[in-house]
């Protein structure tokens, strides 16, 4: 049953991205475990019994990755990342596809609905959905909340695609695009009501995470 996440938790990521040494890690693995891996492992499992509740006909499943970086792609990096996450998606425990995440690490949190693994033909399906209807898509991305503080990820294009307005444009001329907040709940962050603020968040998401759906159904 999640309780908290402990304050603590920034603090030991830190830590690790400064030690990220098997030798440390094995020294302390009992406070990551206690500060860190239950806590967040809480918190995922709580969230998705709620996303489960609340949208049942989803059939959401969960995803949360390791601390253990990949040996074969280490590129000069300690063996342990410096941040968790989780994913909740559709009937894919592997990640992949339309999802929302919740990350946290030493640089802090943040949060959203993106598509993970997806192709290059599927992005360009979800393009091709924007400029079947681009007045509907401009209306799903105003209705979305935190305007003000809402950020996009995706590596953009050079030279933009489309003649799109300032609305558009940002999520059209990208070769990948997600949406969410970095930062969002403050002091909230270390409550027993997080699972609840997520899922609240994550649902204001939602029309963003069905146009995803529909763009990856399509292939």
């Amino acid at each position: 049953m999640f309780q908290s996440i402990p304050q603590e938790s920034i603090d030991f990521f830190w830590e690790l991205a400064l030690n990220n040494q098997r030798p440390w890690f094995q020294e302390h693995k009992e406070e990551f475990q206690q500060v860190v891996q239950r806590p967040f492992q809480d918190l995922a499992h709580e969230t998705l019994e709620r996303m489960r509740e609340q949208w049942p006909q989803r059939g959401f499943q969960l995803h949360i990755s390791r601390i253990y970086r990949d040996a074969r792609r280490l590129y000069g990096k300690g063996p342990y990342q410096d941040h968790l996450w989780f994913s909740l998606q559709r009937g894919d425990h592997q990640a992949r596809g339309p999802m929302f995440w919740f990350e946290m690490g030493k640089d802090g949190t943040s949060h959203g609905v993106g598509c993970w693994e997806a192709t290059g033909a599927q992005w360009e399906l979800f393009r091709k959905r924007i400029a079947a209807d681009p007045a509907g898509f401009e209306e799903l991305i105003l209705s979305l909340p935190h305007q003000d503080r809402l950020r996009l990820w995706g590596q953009e294009y050079k030279r933009p695609k489309g003649s799109f307005g300032p609305v558009i444009a940002p999520w059209y001329n990208r070769r990948e695009v997600s949406a969410g907040w970095e930062d969002f709940f403050g002091q909230d962050l270390f409550s027993p009501q997080l699972p609840q603020l997520l899922t609240e968040s994550f649902g204001g998401l939602m029309p963003l995470y069905q146009f995803y759906l529909g763009a990856w159904q399509s292939r």
